[in-house]
């Protein structure tokens, strides 16, 4: 039987415009690419849990736009359950415009939109979905407040719960206690222990001073 994940997270459409050199204030530049992608830490870990063989339910808001339709369309095209996809009316879908030099340096602004909406509310809402899966998702790009009642709630079930810190931001780490698994890369650990994360001996110590949290 497959595994039945749900992912409480975010949805955000990337623009990607490849340039020579970054225009200075004032000045109009011509790129010489542009690509629009799906992406959001959520989506991404969705689709990827999908293409793993998952049975995917995902719980977002997206936009009352043309970008919110199309990661709506997205997600269905992969198999991913979009029940609880709802659509936010009078806000734009999450975007991330994102400028490239050749030299791969780029600079990116998040817009988080309709991903700032995804509240508790939600989660409650498709509680009798998320009852049914194994496993739930999280990363940081939704409200923390969602993100805590979502933890609470995997607790009160007895589902499994993976809270992926990123990007890192401050906030309460008790309320994320009940999470079977907290993954931070080496730098979100860095950022949200104040402790460095260059060794394996470091790490160690990281990992107590996040726990003592």
């Amino acid at each position: 039987m497959a595994p039945r994940i749900a992912v409480v997270g975010s949805a955000n459409t990337d623009l990607i415009t490849f340039s020579d050199a970054f225009p200075r204030a004032g000045e109009t530049i011509f790129g010489q690419n542009f690509d629009l992608g799906f992406g959001g830490k959520g989506a991404n870990q969705a689709i990827a849990a999908r293409l793993c063989g998952a049975e995917v339910l995902m719980v977002a808001r997206v936009g009352s736009d043309l970008f919110g339709e199309a990661t709506i369309k997205n997600f269905a095209s992969f198999g991913v359950d979009t029940t609880h996809v709802r659509v936010v009316q009078g806000t734009s879908t999450g975007v991330a415009p994102i400028f490239v030099e050749p030299n791969g340096q780029n600079r990116i602004i998040v817009v988080k939109g309709a991903n700032d909406r995804l509240t508790p509310a939600e989660v409650d809402a498709a509680a009798a979905q998320l009852r049914g899966v194994d496993t739930i998702i999280l990363q940081f790009e939704i409200p923390l407040e969602t993100i805590y009642h979502t933890v609470r709630f995997a607790r009160a079930h007895n589902i499994r719960c993976i809270v992926n810190p990123a990007p890192a931001l401050p906030g309460d780490l008790a309320q994320l206690a009940a999470a079977d698994y907290f993954i931070p890369n080496e730098t979100e650990a860095e950022l949200i222990s104040g402790h460095p994360v260059h060794t394996v001996e470091e790490a160690g110590s990281c990992a107590r001073a996040l726990l003592r949290k």
